[in-house]
């Protein structure tokens, strides 16, 4: 049954990562996590979003802005190796309440307090190097990336192909890394062997929806649904 709603949850997630271009893992992990324990969620969902953010990256090589993925994994490369070493040498269950806690604070602020204003440089770096703790910690650094990305990449056409670069790289890292340490277990490759398809299913989905639905509305359910995942790692947290 973990299994069954496993693959149902990242399903949903990937088409909501086919019409918005992030927030899938932030949505993602942490019922995943109540589902499946944390190394198994982590190692199972970085795999299955590394594998598809490569198959877009060679399809779009032309319309990568190589400028700005320099820029964009020169910062974020930083933060995900302190991610990958707190991941391993802190304790789980107070990372997984701070991680709680940063998912709802972003999908408050950007639900509620939205701002159309540019971040100064100084802090749109700063993003960029919580982007990688959080990727290297949680998966989840698409919505800090996002802080960046939006600002520096106007062209849309191509925004989607630079940003999925910056995730075939980084986790391309992650992938090994975690390889390493031993933590794709035969339950992970089970995990990752029934969501494969339905996942490549829901992106193609996302994508169609991507040019009928409106991004705006869109985006208010998608900052929902990161407070009510958030929520449910604090609740977890407490009730443990």
């Amino acid at each position: 049954m973990e299994i069954v709603l496993f693959v149902i949850i990242l399903s949903l997630v990937n088409i909501i990562q086919g019409i918005t271009g992030f927030a899938g893992a932030p949505i993602a992990m942490p019922p995943c996590i109540a589902l499946v324990g944390v190394s198994d969620a982590k190692a199972a969902i970085t795999f299955i979003f590394w594998s598809t953010s490569i198959v877009v990256t060679l399809r779009n090589l032309k319309d990568i802005d190589y400028k700005q993925l320099g820029i964009i994994l020169g910062f974020m490369s930083v933060g995900v190796v302190a991610g990958m070493w707190m991941f391993s040498h802190l304790p789980l269950t107070i990372l997984m309440l701070a991680y709680g806690i940063v998912v709802i604070c972003i999908g408050v602020k950007n639900l509620f307090f939205p701002s159309k204003k540019e971040m100064p440089k100084p802090l749109r770096f700063t993003a960029l190097v919580l982007a990688g703790l959080m990727q290297g910690l949680f998966t989840s650094g698409g919505p800090f990336l996002a802080l960046y990305s939006t600002a520096a990449i106007k062209d849309k056409k191509v925004f989607r192909p630079t940003v999925t670069t910056v995730w075939s790289v980084l986790n391309t890292y992650m992938v090994i890394s975690m390889f390493s340490k031993g933590m794709y277990t035969p339950t992970c490759w089970k995990l990752i062997a029934f969501s494969i398809v339905p996942v490549l299913g829901a992106i193609w989905l996302g994508k169609i929806l991507n040019k009928k639905m409106k991004q705006s509305t869109f985006l208010k359910i998608v900052y929902c649904l990161l407070i009510l995942s958030g929520s449910l790692l604090v609740y977890n947290f407490f009730t443990a």
